[in-house]
Formats: C-alpha cells, sequence, structure tokens
C-alpha cells in the first residue's frame, strides 16, 4: 500500500494575475498528485471561506502535511474527513477551503497514478462503483461576458451557447469554435471592440442583454440551426444588480420587482431559444426561484449556482422547495471531493441536471473538472470560451 510521504504547497499566479496555490502531494512510491485552485469573482455567501495565500501555503506545508504523513491516499473518505476534522469549523475558515481542496484533489490524482489508472475511470469507480461507467457532457460555452467577469457594463454575467445534447463532444466543441469566430467579425463589422472578460468571453462596451443575445443568434445562424442544432443559456448572476427591494439593470434603465423581473425573463424566453437560466434571483429570494420553477422548469433549465454553492445541505433545502431543476458543481464552493460527489449524487437522484463548472480565476494546466465531469456523468460542462488556456 502507499502512503504519503509529503505534502507541499507554493503560490502561483492565475489567469487573472491574482495569487492562489499549487499543492503538490507526494507518496512514498514516488506517485505524485498536483493540484491548483481556482478562485472566482462572483460567489455565494454560503461558499467555504478561503484564506490569504500566504497562510495557506504554510497551513497545507506544515499543518496538514504532519497530520497527512503516512495515510492512505485512496481512502478519499479518511483523507477528506481528517481535513474537516483538523478544520474543526463549519466553513472551512481555519485551515481555508483552498487548502483543504488542493490537498483532496492532489492526493486523489497521486493514487490514481499510484494504481496507473486514468483520473477519469478513477473518479469513476470511486464514484460509482465501475470505472467503465462514464459518458462526456455537453459543452456550454460563456462567448460574451458581462457583470463581474467584465468592465463593460452588461448586467448579465455569462451569455452562452450550448449545443444539441445529440451532438458528440467533438462536433459540439467544434461548433463552439466556430460561433465564437462568427462572434468575432460581427463585432469588428460593427465597429465594436474584441476586448475579452475574465472567461474568455468578448466583453464589448454598448450592449444590452437583447442586443447580446441578438447578436449571438446571428452568429450561430451563420453556420447552425438555432434552436435545434444549438441554443442559448444565461447566467444571470441576479446578486450582483440586486438592490435592496429591486434589480436594476443599469443598461436598460430597469429598476425591477422580483414580479417584474419573472415577465423580462418570459419576454426573453419567448424571443431567443433559451434553455438554460442560472442565477436568475438573488440567492435567498426563494418565493421568486419557486415561481420561475412552477412555470418554466419543463422547458428550461433553473440552475442554481450561489443558491446551492455545491453544499449537500443547502441541496436538500432547495430540492423540498422545488427551487431548481439543475446544479452548478463547483469542488472549491465546499472544499472536499467527498463533499463534491455527494452533493452530485443527492442532485442526480432527485433527477437534476449537473453542470460541472469552472471558476473565472482559473489556472491553463488545471484539468481535474474534465476528469470528473466525465466520471459522474454530468449533463453539461461550462469552461468558459474556446481562447485562451485555461
Amino acid at each position: 500500500m502507499s502512503v504519503i510521504e509529503n505534502i507541499s504547497c507554493h503560490k502561483i499566479v492565475n489567469s487573472r494575475g491574482d495569487w492562489t496555490i499549487r499543492t503538490r502531494v507526494l507518496l512514498n512510491d514516488g506517485s505524485v498528485g498536483i493540484q491548483t485552485i481556482p478562485d472566482g469573482a462572483s460567489k455565494g455567501k454560503r461558499e467555504a471561506i478561503y484564506v490569504p495565500v500566504e497562510k495557506s501555503v504554510q497551513m497545507v506545508s506544515d499543518v496538514i502535511n504532519d497530520a497527512l504523513k503516512g495515510e492512505d491516499p485512496s481512502n478519499q473518505g479518511k483523507i477528506d474527513r481528517m481535513l474537516v476534522e483538523i478544520d474543526g469549523t463549519k466553513n472551512k475558515k481555519h485551515l481555508g477551503a483552498n487548502s483543504i481542496l488542493s490537498v483532496s484533489l492532489a492526493a486523489c490524482k497521486a493514487a490514481a497514478r499510484s494504481k496507473g489508472i486514468p483520473l477519469y475511470r478513477y473518479l469513476a469507480k470511486m464514484f460509482s462503483g465501475d470505472p467503465d461507467n462514464f459518458k462526456f457532457p455537453t459543452p456550454v460555452f460563456n462567448v460574451i461576458n458581462g457583470g463581474k467577469h467584465a468592465n463593460n457594463n452588461l448586467s448579465f454575467q455569462e451569455f452562452m451557447v450550448i449545443p444539441a445534447g445529440r451532438i458528440s463532444y467533438d462536433k459540439a466543441y467544434e461548433m463552439g469554435v466556430r460561433i465564437y469566430q462568427s462572434i468575432e467579425n460581427l463585432l469588428k463589422k460593427e465597429g465594436m471592440d474584441v476586448d475579452i472578460g475574465d472567461e474568455g468571453g468578448f466583453a464589448p462596451n454598448n450592449l444590452t442583454v437583447d442586443k447580446a443575445l441578438s447578436l449571438l443568434h446571428k452568429a450561430a445562424g451563420e453556420k447552425y440551426k438555432v434552436g435545434d442544432e444549438v441554443f442559448f443559456g444565461l447566467d444571470v448572476a441576479a446578486d450582483s444588480f440586486k438592490k435592496i427591494f429591486k434589480y436594476v439593470i443599469e443598461e436598460e434603465g430597469l429598476h425591477l420587482s422580483g414580479d417584474e423581473m419573472i415577465n423580462y425573463y418570459r419576454n426573453l424566453l419567448h424571443k431567443y431559444p433559451i434553455i438554460y437560466l442560472e442565477d436568475p434571483f438573488y440567492e435567498d429570494d426563494h418565493t421568486l426561484w419557486a415561481k420561475l420553477y412552477e412555470e418554466f422548469s419543463r422547458n428550461v433549465f433553473i440552475v442554481g449556482d450561489d443558491l446551492l454553492v455545491t453544499n449537500p445541505q443547502v441541496l436538500e433545502q432547495v430540492i423540498q422547495k422545488d427551487l431548481a431543476n439543475a446544479a452548478i458543481v463547483k469542488p472549491n464552493q465546499i472544499g472536499t471531493l467527498t463533499e463534491t460527489l455527494e452533493f452530485i449524487k443527492l442532485a442526480q437522484e432527485a433527477n437534476m441536471q449537473i453542470c460541472v463548472s469552472h471558476r473565472s480565476g482559473d489556472t491553463a494546466e488545471d484539468t481535474f473538472i474534465a476528469d470528473l465531469s466525465v466520471a459522474v456523468g454530468a449533463d453539461f460542462i461550462k469552461s468558459g470560451a474556446p481562447a485562451r488556456g485555461e
């Protein structure tokens, strides 16, 4: 049996130019697992807490290293349980979710290497007991950025193109690339800038929600049948423009009540083939989530991100209240692989769609979510635009 020999950590720069950590788990047979940790710009208030990078490096290299030396990395449940117990807080604010997750995932990678198994098969066996039980997700492309991902005064955070589920992954990826290129050409023709936001999507000024969707429709329609081969999605991230009692869409001069916001979505859904609506309301506006779910959940994925924060306990409440029919999965929101897998199983048992997602502050080398999405049979994977390494 291979055991952990040493855990070390140092800081590196992520895609936004901010510091993050890279953790290395070394086993006594020479196997190594390395994991960098992403950081999101838009966060739910119930997410596990990150600690400053310098503290995280110290916690991993000293406290966690001392505690986990000699442990079996293939016993993921024990590794994660020890990390949570050492932390001793509800939201992981002592060691830090960034510290804990880096070790949790790096240990998993080291164990897979030690056994000579590809990571996605190792994760599939851990998740379902069957290393051959996996499928490819549908890629979701964030091709226009707004909200906290850009500096362009566009309220909604992500405008996405989503190939039809029947299309194979390689062809779906090609569709995303071609549509992305078409958007760039259309922006240039209209004299708009082609600067990009945090997730690689274009972030021109002077867009409204309707203008952005119209641009997507025109670009996608150049080569594909919109509403048949390709559909649209929105990550509204509504908490970023919720002002006390109103939702304020500044670029359109709108100050909308909750019911008026639902009517705003109703008009968009009537006009465009939108099948995916993420965080349409502030995470605590459960009455509005329930109203939207009741009216549209048969035809649209009502997706919880800030609402759920990859937390199994929060998810149970959302399922009971019928607030969402799809769930974003971000391991760094909860802090351990074990809790992430528990969340996914619970969501799938409730017949929710699963979308494994990156964060806006990622690193090009980190492909863990690709293996995870395949291993758990996720319906979608969201990893930004087909631009830049991350």
